[in-house]
Parts: structure tokens; sequence; C-alpha cells
């Protein structure tokens, strides 16, 4: 089974993807034409979780049969702010969420600051996984917050996106940092990360059980990390683990109609 765990439905706000957009059907179309069985889905940063959690049932109820996973994009809490409505809503709907997504660059707030521990603590509470954006913006984005915020929540899942930071000194960064501090509840996806061979080395360090294949569809498309794992001097067993069974094992139960 081809699991891939970054990807998005809807239309975008952010100036750099120039309304990129895309719903669900179609998604789910790509992902027939190029193999892929299942995903993670969150929204865009829109941050309209509600409508995507009825697409995905209603996707599940009319026969889609691969497994997905709702990740819902949480905002930083602050008294009367979205972000508190956005983790009641995780409460009360517990069953049809797998993950939270954080993106600390377009929220300008670190994940280990104040504003994030509410989300942080409910997902030790639930036993969510909690995917970060890591990126080139280290005071803001960098992986070293995202592992202090996964030592001081060893209860949540923590999954890095874009490798940790998708350059290699960030990538191999990461790996590194983790391997030194033993850091169990820390995975990777490589979404963003031009350097197939950068994965191989932090595979070779850390292991195939750390990495999923992820894609930030529809920022970039599924084939192109595919073909980037196949390309990848692995055995069949670690292509096996890094395409899918990583992602089945570390989500959890997926989303039911």
């Amino acid at each position: 089974m081809i699991i891939d765990a970054h990807v998005h439905v809807g239309s975008w706000l952010h100036a750099d993807f120039l309304g990129r957009e895309n719903d669900l059907a179609g998604t789910l179309a790509v992902f027939r034409s190029a193999g892929i069985d299942g995903a993670a889905l969150m929204p865009s940063d829109r941050h309209e979780h509600v409508p995507l959690r009825e697409a995905m049932k209603r996707a599940v109820g009319s026969g889609f049969a691969g497994p997905l996973w709702l990740f819902p994009w949480i905002r930083p809490v602050a008294p009367g702010s979205p972000g508190t409505d956005d983790l009641n809503w995780v409460r009360a709907n517990r069953k049809d969420v797998a993950g939270l997504k954080i993106h600390p660059s377009l929220s300008r707030v670190r994940v280990s600051h104040e504003p994030f521990r509410a989300a942080l603590e409910l997902a030790e509470e639930l036993s969510l996984v909690v995917l970060v954006h890591c990126g080139r913006w280290t005071e803001i984005a960098g992986y070293a917050h995202a592992l202090e915020a996964a030592a001081r929540h060893p209860g949540a899942k923590f999954l890095l996106g874009h490798a940790g930071g998708d350059t290699p000194p960030n990538a191999m960064g990461a790996a590194r940092a983790v391997k030194e501090r033993g850091l169990t509840n820390v995975w990777f996806e490589f979404s963003g990360l031009r350097e197939y061979w950068v994965v191989e080395r932090n595979i070779e360090l850390c292991g195939a059980d750390r990495y999923l294949m992820g894609s930030d569809f529809p920022l970039a498309h599924p084939l192109m990390y595919l073909g980037a794992v196949r390309g990848m001097s692995l055995s069949e067993e670690q292509v096996r683990k890094v395409t899918g069974e990583n992602a089945l094992a570390l989500f959890g139960p997926s989303i039911e109609a």
C-alpha cells in the first residue's frame, strides 16, 4: 500500500502559491492515476477542516477504499482566538482526527512556544500525530524547536515536515539531532527536499522506520517523491516501510463514513 503522508485540500491564500487549489475528488483522481492508495489530508491555509472532514466521509462512503486520515490545521491559541475553536473541535471529533498540522512559519510562532502548548498537550492526551512544518526560517520554523517540543511532550508523536527543513544541512542536522538525543517520538516526511541522497543517508543513520513519503500535494506531485524513493539505494523492505508501512503504523485508524 502506497501512502502520501502530506496532502492539502483547498485553495491557498499564501501569495507564493498563486491561488493554487484542489478539491478532494480531483485529489483522489490524481491518487488513482499515480498509484497512491491513501493519504494524510489537511486543509490549506484557509483552515477549512470541517468541510474537508465531510468530503472525506463522503468519499469513504461512496467507495474510496484507501485509508484517509484527517489533520486539522491548528492555529496558535490565545483567549478568544480561532485556535481555541480548533482545539475544541478536535476534542469533540476525536474519532475522525488522526493528527494536528502546525505551521510555525505562517503562524509566526515557534511550535515550542506558549501559544501552541495547549495543542501539544491535547496531542499527548489523545495520542495524536503532530505534523510540524519545518523550514529555512530557522528562527521560527527550525527543526530544533520541533525537537524541543517533542522532548517536552513525549506522549505526542511528532512528524517533522520537509525532512526537518527542506535543505541538506537542515535535513541531515535534524536526523543527527534525533539520533543523538534518543528521541523515540519523532518521524520525518520529506516533501520539498530535492536531494534524495540526503534521505538515503538519514535512513542509514536513523533507520527506515523513521521516514514517510509525502508530497505536499497540490504544491508538488506525489509521483515526484514516489520516483525519488524508487531511485534510492534502499532494500525492498525499506521501500515498503517508507512508502506505506510506516504511515499505516503511525497514523492508526483512518476516517470512516
